[in-house]
């Protein structure tokens, strides 16, 4: 494990010698995984992922494919051809691969690329999530940042518009504390926002919270060809960050390790119950199209009414349809058993404290088969009478939801001994769509349909 006088060491020889960077830091024996305190160390966190050991064998890349990388920048480049882009492409099928679809491009999505690109490198950085921090930065040099700038993210955010701050503020609890996100948190936004500009920041961000999911888990490695070793101005060389899941006990020993979020135990089975009754009553936060007016932008013509989650994507007619399509084949395309992906929702949301979701989970459980009494069993911590191909992937539902800074190679490779990498991928990406479904719907409110 790499101590923080050893990582300023580091640091301060790849700063000045431009040399290749370490190789990234493991999770510590006594505690969670490092995270990089400051702005230095993060550079240095950044070079090192370069050198990640993937968890499921990253395909290859062809000499056509190692060409168009290199001479293409990210703006215009091939997504399949990037490290993340290859595994999904090789790991998932193609119904679930296209990482466009994360990133909102729609005519009604108006706050354009650099505000998102600040939004996704906030939620990285709370979720810890080296590869998604690394392509935020590299964007947004992109689109004219200057390194005070993106370290400036990382700080009190002073010196930024207040709608900026309402945005970012809004981002990182979502991301990080999805569970106490409530009505506040949205009207706090209204100040600066149009309704659809909202919804807007609550799906950009629930999709880069998906997104985190499946790089980080996967612990994808960097490209080689970025450039991270710049020199940091002095003011930002030994500032803590504000955003990243840093466990102040650890502050003083001379190791910053991830702080574990917070979440309470898990309600009563009557608590539940009443949950979702009360979430069958609400109001929406946001507005919701009408059933006819959904049908013509998503260009659905099936009978029957039209749930309250594609209503409120409907206000992106590009986008929205896109999205729709990805969580409806989230539940059909691929080879993972139904079972296991509904049962992968339903832990997910209890964990988040979804209801919408989780009303949506039981739903597709009963219609598996499954009694209420074996729903309920998923809330077990004690699940020592199940197969331990289902712990294992029960138990990286639940870290990967709450924790995702905490999956470790053993968390992988206890479902790799069960199940093919194709469908280690799958689980994974059922966790990823989980985390999506549930920061959308529950911020928006939605009211669970009778």
């Amino acid at each position: 494990m790499m101590r923080r006088a050893e990582a300023g060491a580091i640091i301060a020889a790849l700063l000045a010698l431009a040399t290749s960077a370490p190789a990234a830091v493991a999770a510590a024996d006594d505690g969670g995984p490092e995270v990089p305190a400051t702005r230095p160390e993060l550079k240095a966190f950044l070079e090192a992922s370069k050198k990640n050991v993937p968890r499921l064998p990253m395909p290859p890349l062809s000499p056509a494919d190692q060409e168009k990388m290199a001479s293409a920048s990210w703006s215009s480049a091939d997504w399949s051809v990037y490290n993340n882009g290859r595994m999904r492409k090789y790991y998932l099928p193609a119904e679930l691969a296209d990482v466009s679809v994360l990133r909102g491009d729609d005519p009604a999505m108006t706050l354009g690329n650099r505000f998102q690109t600040m939004l996704f490198w906030i939620v990285s950085r709370a979720n810890n999530c080296t590869y998604c921090m690394g392509h935020q930065e590299s964007k947004l040099s992109a689109a004219g940042m200057v390194d005070d700038q993106i370290a400036e993210l990382d700080g009190d955010w002073s010196s930024f518009p207040a709608r900026d701050r309402a945005a970012f503020a809004l981002a990182r609890k979502l991301t990080y504390e999805p569970d106490h996100l409530g009505k506040p948190d949205i009207d706090a936004l209204r100040p600066y926002f149009k309704d659809v500009e909202i919804l807007e920041i609550l799906n950009a961000v629930a999709n880069f919270n998906s997104m985190n999911r499946w790089t980080g888990a996967l612990r994808i490695p960097q490209e080689e060809h970025r450039v991270y070793l710049t020199p940091t101005a002095e003011r930002f060389r030994e500032l803590m960050s504000r955003q990243a899941p840093l466990d102040p006990q650890d502050r003083k020993s001379g190791r910053i390790c991830a702080k574990p979020a917070a979440r309470p135990p898990l309600e009563s089975r009557a608590e539940v119950e009443a949950a979702l009754a009360s979430c069958r009553g609400r109001e929406p936060r946001l507005p919701l199209a009408s059933g006819d007016a959904a049908r013509a932008v998503m260009k659905d013509d099936s009978a029957g009414p039209v749930p309250a989650w594609v209503r409120l994507l409907a206000a992106f007619p590009k986008a929205g349809p896109a999205r729709v399509r990805l969580h409806r084949a989230s539940e059909t395309k691929g080879v993972l058993d139904p079972l296991i992906r509904a049962q992968i929702a339903w832990i997910a949301a209890r964990n988040d404290r979804a209801w919408y979701a989780l009303g949506h989970a039981r739903a597709r459980l009963l219609a598996l088969g499954q009694d209420d009494d074996a729903i309920y069993r998923l809330d077990r911590a004690d699940l020592d009478d199940l197969p331990a191909r289902r712990r294992s992937v029960f138990s990286l539902a639940r870290k990967l939801t709450v924790d995702p800074a905490f999956v470790a190679d053993a968390d992988i490779q206890a479902i790799r001994s069960h199940f093919p990498d194709r469908e280690v991928a799958e689980i994974i990406f059922q966790v990823t769509e989980a985390a999506y479904f549930d920061r959308l719907t529950e911020a928006a409110g939605l009211p669970l349909e009778p």
